[in-house]
């Protein structure tokens, strides 16, 4: 830890560091998984399709028509389709497509770490770089085609660009124009400190208005830096006072008479002369932003609200393409999104550091000098594009937050001070506690579990992160390493989070256990965030790409294809099977009755069909062979009519049979129907179980007519002293819901119950069952149209037998 800390205290050593990391993470693996469906698809389609029959080119627009939508060479905003159209111009795949965000993913890193070390030290740098490695909103971004990765980079580089030009002082110093003050550094650092300042500021200002537009790209990061620098009056201040001086000085030796005034106090150095210049520029966007988007006319009496008026002239918004903003600016706002929107976006797409980045930010502000500095360029950042965030949300369209590698600047600086005498010099080792360590730790592990937990829940505001809402429902079947994916968010929070609070917790104490459980508590916390990093690529990212991309199914038909078969493909893929399955001949099918027809052809067929259409497709085929071979994609399935060493995965296959099933462990001993269309004819329960183990039982239904609804089949284990527990659930593991159900089905459900808790009274409980609709005070049970008086009670439930709890 100590020769890691040593090493990072070089700035080069620390960069190079950051280089391989990054460039591991974001690069490594990029063309292995498929794209999402149906969003990443349709933008790796959309770039660079040419139309074999293309429509009458429009005719151009007069010069003071409004234009509603984005014109074909439009600017701002546009990074994300040229990003997509370059890299398949390097190479047609899905590692070409995404390679353009890899790298502005890396140069993301690489400017947020150069600006914590220009203002906090190097080592400061790596933390804040591997804090931003965890973050989704980077790593999701920098290797998905749902991006808008370009607006975060440009936004670091122009900061960066903005924070090198402060060397103009350097270099203006060592130039004999009088200036106050030595040189930190020598004329040739100074100039190539320059060079790369304007370049980087030039390349952020280009990413931020392609990527965000004037206002969420360039005028929250530019206006951030002029804001934190005082918007330059201090440099102001100093130049009237070196001019005023200088002629003074001036006067004097050529002995002139003239009463000028009394000297000013003298220069004093300031660093904050790029303020004015980022001053300069916000100022330009704004008055190119108010211009395009606002116009002036009469106003219009009547009108609730009243319209803002201007020297007798109304302020309106027409709803025209503004090439500033990079959209419409609607006149009436999109109340679906509110004003603290964003702040979901911003938890869950900084995850796990993000948490802690406002404590971060108190800290820094009270601490000295650059540090103090960061602390408020950062806070800076991370509000103004919040806030340009909510108002192009809520008056122009969806848009990710792009402030979050401030977030990783903030806290990797934070944490740099708070554990440095747990990260290495010796001179650090007995710095204080941080006040107030344990509460903070404590906040920590609450705060990451809290979040965890919510997430285990609410998972598809994370998988529909770069898209919106909750537009990509998280596939429950996900497993990594034989865990549920969304559980790896619980479990590497929670380590992350009590490594950080045990090395918070005895950071600088004299006592030699405490400080080893320091050490290895913060190298737990390190080691965490680079598995968080790792996750996100090729944890998280690669898991849900098998049931969210249809790269799986065709790699399964490349592995089992033979030369004659056949791919029959219903619903809209894209180009997945060009890209996925090269050698294969795609055959489209309009209809479900083609695909019936293609799986009884002689020869091998592999189809592929909407997940939907499965339950048709099982019936439709009847007794007739037809095998699952892949279905872990949520929007298709993959079907052969020959396995030839394949496995059948038909879920279906033992749940909805079209003959008796033999062997039912009990049959029904009298005639029991629902609605003269369900009759039960057998069942298999344990006679004994256990209080709070899990048991399983099995239902026989023979369906004799059509159903009409979903229904769901209740369970009710009732004792002496009312409701033991329960065991309502949709039957079949909700894969065809009753409504799907046809006259000569017969249905297997298999249902595993938990039998109450260690609590619950022990006795003979009586096992009624039936099926019912609707919810919590609004139930409705399906009527019971025959079974024998005795079994059934008013509200249409069946007993069926008892068990012993026990």
């Amino acid at each position: 830890m100590q020769f890691l800390a040593r090493a990072l205290s070089r700035w080069w050593t620390a960069l190079v560091c950051v280089a391989i990391v990054a460039g591991a993470i974001l690069f490594a693996g990029l063309g292995s998984f498929g794209l999402w469906e149906p969003h990443e698809r349709q933008l790796a389609d959309k770039a660079g399709h040419v139309d074999a029959h293309p429509a009458a080119p429009a005719p151009a627009p007069k010069p003071d028509e409004c234009l509603k939508q984005a014109p074909k060479d439009a600017t701002a905003r546009s990074l994300q389709g040229r990003a997509i159209e370059l890299g398949k111009d390097l190479a047609d795949s899905d590692t070409g497509r995404k390679l353009p965000f890899a790298i502005l993913g890396l140069l993301t890193v690489l400017a947020t770490a150069g600006i914590t070390m220009r203002l906090a030290g190097p080592r400061a740098g790596a933390i804040s770089a591997l804090v931003l490695l965890s973050m989704p909103l980077l790593v999701l971004q920098s290797r998905q085609l749902d991006s808008e990765i370009g607006t975060a980079a440009g936004g670091a580089l122009a900061i960066y660009g903005l924070l090198a030009l402060g060397s103009l002082g350097d270099l203006a110093r060592t130039l004999p124009l009088g200036l106050a003050g030595p040189p930190r550094r020598g004329a040739l650092l100074a100039a190539i400190d320059v060079a790369v300042g304007l370049v980087a500021l030039v390349a952020g200002l280009e990413l931020g208005f392609m990527s965000g537009g004037g206002l969420v790209g360039v005028l929250a990061p530019v206006g951030a830096f002029a804001v934190a620098g005082a918007l330059g009056i201090p440099t102001i201040a100093d130049g009237v006072r070196f001019v005023h001086n200088a002629v003074l000085g001036f006067a004097a030796r050529i002995g002139s008479r003239w009463s000028i005034g009394r000297r000013l106090w003298p220069y004093r150095r300031t660093d904050n002369a790029t303020a004015l210049l980022a001053a300069a520029i916000a100022a330009v966007v704004i008055a190119a932003l108010i211009y395009q988007i606002f116009s002036l006319r009469d106003p219009q009496p009547g009108l609730m609200p009243p319209e803002r008026e201007v020297l007798g002239h109304a302020i309106v918004a027409p709803g025209c393409w503004s090439p500033a903003l990079g959209g419409a600016w609607r006149a009436d706002d999109d109340l679906r999104v509110v004003y603290d929107s964003a702040f979901e976006q911003i938890a869950y797409g900084t995850f796990p550091w993000g948490l802690l980045a406002p404590i971060a930010f108190v800290s820094l502000l009270g601490a000295a000098a650059d540090r103090r500095r960061l602390g408020a360029l950062t806070l800076a950042w991370a509000s103004a594009t919040w806030i340009a965030s909510e108002l192009f949300a809520r008056k122009v369209g969806f848009t990710l937050y792009a402030g979050f590698p401030a977030l990783a600047a903030v806290v990797g600086a934070w944490l740099d001070g708070v554990l440095g005498g747990v990260l290495g010099r010796r001179d650090e080792r007995d710095a204080p506690v941080p006040p107030g360590a344990l509460l903070i730790g404590a906040f920590a592990v609450l705060a990451t579990v809290d979040v965890a937990k919510d997430l285990q829940s609410f998972t598809e505001k994370l998988t529909s992160l770069l898209v919106g809402g909750e537009s990509i429902a998280y596939p429950a079947q996900s497993e990594l390493l034989f865990l549920p994916t969304r559980l790896w968010l619980l479990i590497l929070g929670g380590l992350l989070a009590l490594g950080f609070a045990v090395a918070l917790a005895f950071a600088g104490s004299r006592t030699r256990y405490k400080r080893l459980a320091a050490r290895i508590g913060a190298i737990v916390a390190a080691v965490t965030t680079l598995a968080f990093a790792l996750f996100w690529a090729f944890g998280w990212q690669r898991a849900l790409s098998i049931n969210l991309s249809s790269k799986t199914m065709f790699d399964t038909v490349q592995a089992l294809a033979k030369p004659g078969d056949q791919l029959v493909i219903m619903g809209d893929l894209g180009d997945a099977a060009k890209d996925y399955a090269p050698d294969l001949k795609a055959e489209p099918a309009a209809s479900r009755p083609q695909i019936v027809s293609a799986l009884e052809r002689p020869n091998r067929v592999f189809a592929i069909a909407p997940e939907s259409e499965k339950c048709m497709i099982h019936r439709e085929m009847g007794t007739k062979p037809y095998y699952v071979l892949d279905n872990r994609n949520v929007r298709s399935i993959l079907m052969s009519n020959k396995l030839d060493g394949a496995t059948d995965v038909n879920p279906l296959r033992t749940r909805i049979q079209h003959a008796e099933p033999p062997n039912i462990a009990t049959r029904a001993p009298s005639r029991i129907v629902w609605e003269n269309k369900i009759q039960l004819i057998g069942w298999s329960i344990p006679k004994t179980v256990s209080r709070g183990s899990r048991f399983e039982i099995t239902m026989y239904y023979k369906i004799t007519g059509s159903i009409s609804g979903a229904w769901k089949i209740l369970f009710h284990f009732d004792g002496q002293y009312g409701r033991a527990f329960g065991g309502d659930h949709p039957p079949i593991d909700n894969l065809c819901p009753t409504s799907m159900w046809q006259a000569g089905d017969y249905i297997v459900d298999t249902y595993s119950i938990v039998a109450g808790n260690p609590m619950t009274p022990k006795g003979t409980l009586e096992v009624w069952t039936g099926f019912f609709t609707g919810s919590d005070g609004n139930f409705k049970n399906m009527q019971i149209t025959d079974a024998p008086r005795e079994m059934r009670d008013q509200t249409d439930r069946v007993k069926i037998t008892t068990i012993v709890l026990d």
